[in-house]
């Protein structure tokens, strides 16, 4: 009868002697351009003002918001809309006409529960409207 640990031996001789390899790790610069003091009349430049100026001048906004500056923004305007008509088609039209803006601002992260949130809305609009056409006043 045969031990069945002698089974493990060329396992182990196998682990032990394959090579290991380093990870590498690329950190970012964590200081933003404009707070590069040092940097004197090239500032502008350094941040990419030459360019795309558009996203040169929100870097300020991204960085204090940690990113989110585009879905904070969209979202003030979608509430806002809310607020001032009281009404949930108003913003789920403006939803639809910047979904080609939002799928490039918004985080992917967001995305799946943007999803449902309009589709409930949009489920309860329709049901409201089924509602109000079949019902007598």
């Amino acid at each position: 009868m045969v031990n069945s640990l002698i089974y493990l031996i060329p396992i182990i001789g196998l682990i032990g002697f394959t090579p290991a390899y380093a990870q590498v790790i690329q950190v970012n610069e964590t200081e933003p351009c404009f707070l590069n003091y040092t940097a004197g009349p090239d500032l502008l430049s350094q941040c990419g003002f030459d360019e795309d100026w558009l996203q040169a001048s929100l870097i300020g906004f991204e960085w204090v918001t940690g990113g989110y500056f585009s879905f904070i923004f969209l979202g003030v305007i979608v509430m806002f809309t809310y607020i001032k008509y009281h009404k949930v088609i108003y913003p789920l039209i403006i939803g639809i006409l910047y979904l080609p803006v939002a799928w490039t601002l918004v985080p992917a992260e967001f995305w799946g529960y943007l999803i449902l949130l309009v589709g409930a809305a949009m489920m309860f609009t329709i049901w409201k409207i089924v509602k109000n056409q079949t019902t007598e006043f």
